[in-house]
C-alpha cells in the first residue's frame, strides 16, 4: 500500500475503541428476556434472530454493565473456521431491551475517533479478511481472534468527516452490487425451472412428437401395463407409450449395512455413502473403505450405467436424490442407504435417470416415501413398485439427446451467471481495498487530522482513573500499511 493521505494516521483497533471484549458462556434455557447473540446470528447485514439463546434468569446479576450491547457495537466473530472474521454492527434486537455475546463473538465498541460503520467495512476489506484466512490452527485445532489480537490490529483512519464521506460512497457503490446480485440470483431458478420444464415436456411425449411422427417407433414389450388406479396421480401419455413398474424393467438392489465385523474382513473396496450422492451428481472428494466377503461382492459392485438412490432424508425434497455411475472408480461398492438400479435392456440408463429427476417422478417418488409418522423414506419395495414411462429405445434416446442439447444451451447462461457472480465479488474487494488507500473519495483540507482527534483522546484518558490491566503479550495482527506516521 502507498503511503497514506494527508490527515490520516496508521493507528490500532484498540486505540479507536473505548470497550473491547469477548462474551461471556452463559447457562442456558430455552426462553428468557435476556437474549445471547452468538456466531450464527453474525451476518455482515446485520444480527439474525433465528439462532438466538437466552440466558437463564439467575445469572443475569453477573453481567456487568457494559457487557450489554449499545447501538454501534461491532460483534466480529472470534473462533470457528467458515465462521471466525464475520462481522455485523448492532443496532437494535426487536422485542428486547438487552443483549449480549457468548464467548466466541467480540464487541468492539468505537470511541469517537472512529465512525463504527467505518469500522465495519475496513473489517469486510480485504485487508483484514485475508489476514484472518492465513491464521493458522493452533495446537487445539481451533482458529482463535483473540482480544490482544483484535487490540492490535492496524487500521488506516482518515479525519473523521472523511469517514463520513467514505462510509456514505461505499454504502452506494455496494448497495449497487448488492442489488445487481440479488437481480443475478434470480437466474439460477429461473434456470431450475426451465430444466424442469424441459423434463416435463420430454415424459408427457411432446419434445419427441415430431420424432415419432417421422419414425413410427414399435414398442414390443410384453408386460402387464399399470392400471387407472395406479396412474390416477401420473401424466397422461403418447399412444404408443406405456407405464410400467421400475422392478418390470430393471433390478432393484439393496446396498452393504455397516458393522464392526467388517473390520476383520480381509478385502476391502471403495463404497459409495449418501453423502457422495446428489440430483444428478456424484461427490467423489471423500470415498471410504469398507470390509467386505467374496460372497457380498458380486451383489454390491457397481457397474457403469447402475442408478443410484438415497434411500433417506430428513427432508421430502432430498429422498430419491438420483444420480447415474459411470465407472468413477474401480471396484467401487455401494452402501443399503442407497438404493441400486440396474436397467435391463428395455430401457436406456439415462432416460430411466432424467424420469426420476422429473417433476412427475419426482412427485411419484414423494408419495410413496411419505408415511403417516412424518418420517420420509425409501426401500428396495418402495422403488421396484416405482411407475415408469415407456417408449421405444430409439426414441428414449432421442428423448436424452434432445434433453441434454437443451440443457448444454442452458448451462452457458449458468455460467455467465457465476462469471458475473464472481466478478462482483472482485469489484466489491476493490472498491473497499480503494477506500482504505484513501483513494475512492477526495480529502478536504480543513478536516481535523486523524493524528489530533487521536491526541486529544488519548489526554482525555490519561485524566481519567482506570484499573490495571495486563499488558496483551499476542502477536500482532498486522496490515501492509504505511508506517504510523504517515499522513500526519
Amino acid at each position: 500500500m502507498n503511503d497514506l493521505p494527508k490527515g490520516w494516521i496508521l493507528t490500532e483497533i484498540g486505540e479507536i475503541s473505548e470497550y473491547i471484549q469477548r462474551g461471556k458462556s452463559p447457562k442456558y434455557i430455552d426462553k428468557s428476556d435476556l437474549p445471547v447473540i452468538n456466531q450464527k446470528c453474525i451476518r455482515w447485514d446485520g444480527v439474525d434472530p433465528t439462532y438466538l439463546k437466552f440466558i437463564h434468569p439467575d445469572q443475569w446479576d453477573s453481567w456487568t454493565p457494559e457487557r450489554f450491547l449499545q447501538s454501534g457495537d461491532l460483534l466480529w466473530n472470534s473462533t470457528g473456521t467458515g465462521t471466525i472474521g464475520r462481522a455485523a454492527l448492532f443496532t437494535e434486537l426487536e422485542g428486547y431491551e438487552r443483549a449480549v455475546v457468548d464467548s466466541h463473538v467480540t464487541i468492539v465498541r468505537c470511541n469517537t475517533a472512529c465512525h463504527p460503520y467505518y469500522l465495519h467495512y475496513f473489517i469486510k476489506s480485504p485487508f483484514i479478511q485475508k489476514r484472518i484466512e492465513e491464521m493458522h490452527t493452533g495446537s487445539t485445532n481451533q482458529v482463535e481472534l483473540s482480544r490482544s489480537e483484535v487490540l492490535r490490529t492496524s487500521i488506516p483512519l482518515p479525519p473523521l468527516g472523511e469517514q463520513g464521506r467514505i462510509v456514505e460512497k461505499l454504502d452506494e457503490l455496494l448497495g449497487r452490487s448488492r442489488r445487481a446480485r440479488e437481480e443475478l440470483q434470480q437466474i439460477p431458478k429461473l434456470i431450475q425451472r426451465y430444466k424442469q420444464a424441459v423434463l416435463a415436456a420430454a415424459f408427457r411425449g411432446d419434445l419427441t412428437a415430431d420424432w415419432r411422427d417421422k419414425n413410427k417407433p414399435d414398442l414390443s414389450v410384453n408386460c402387464p401395463t399399470l392400471d387407472n388406479d395406479q396412474i390416477n396421480n401420473l401424466s397422461s401419455l403418447p399412444e404408443d407409450w406405456i407405464w410400467v413398474t421400475i422392478n418390470q424393467v430393471a433390478k432393484v438392489i439393496g446396498g452393504l449395512a455397516k458393522s464392526h465385523n467388517r473390520a476383520s474382513l480381509e478385502k476391502t473396496v471403495p463404497y459409495l455413502r449418501v453423502a457422495n450422492v446428489y440430483a444428478n451428481e456424484l461427490r467423489l472428494d471423500e470415498v471410504l473403505e469398507i470390509g467386505i466377503s467374496e460372497t457380498e461382492w458380486k451383489r454390491v459392485k457397481l457397474n457403469s450405467g447402475d442408478l443410484l438412490i438415497v434411500e433417506g432424508n430428513g427432508s421430502i425434497d432430498q429422498i430419491g436424490r438420483v444420480a447415474l455411475w459411470s465407472g468413477e472408480i474401480e471396484n467401487c461398492a455401494h452402501q443399503n442407504h442407497l438404493i441400486k438400479v440396474r436397467v435391463g435392456d428395455l430401457v436406456f440408463e439415462k432416460f430411466a435417470l432424467y424420469w426420476l429427476l422429473s417433476p412427475i417422478g419426482r412427485l411419484a417418488i414423494e408419495l410413496v416415501a411419505s408415511s403417516s409418522s412424518g418420517l420420509h423414506t425409501l426401500s428396495l419395495s418402495k422403488v421396484s413398485a416405482l411407475p415408469l414411462p415407456l417408449c421405444s429405445i430409439p426414441e428414449q434416446k432421442e428423448i436424452v439427446q434432445r434433453v441434454e442439447e437443451r440443457f448444454k444451451a442452458i448451462e452457458t447462461i449458468e455460467q455467465n451467471y457465476q462469471k458475473a457472480i464472481a466478478l462482483l465479488d472482485r469489484l466489491d474487494q476493490a472498491t473497499l481495498a480503494k477506500a482504505f488507500r484513501g483513494q475512492l473519495v477526495p480529502q478536504d483540507p480543513n478536516d481535523e487530522p486523524a493524528s489530533v482527534l487521536l491526541e486529544r483522546i488519548r489526554a482525555d484518558r490519561t485524566q481519567q482513573p482506570t484499573p490495571r490491566k495486563r499488558k496483551p503479550k499476542a502477536t500482532q495482527l498486522s496490515l501492509d500499511c504505511p508506517s504510523a506516521s504517515a499522513g500526519t
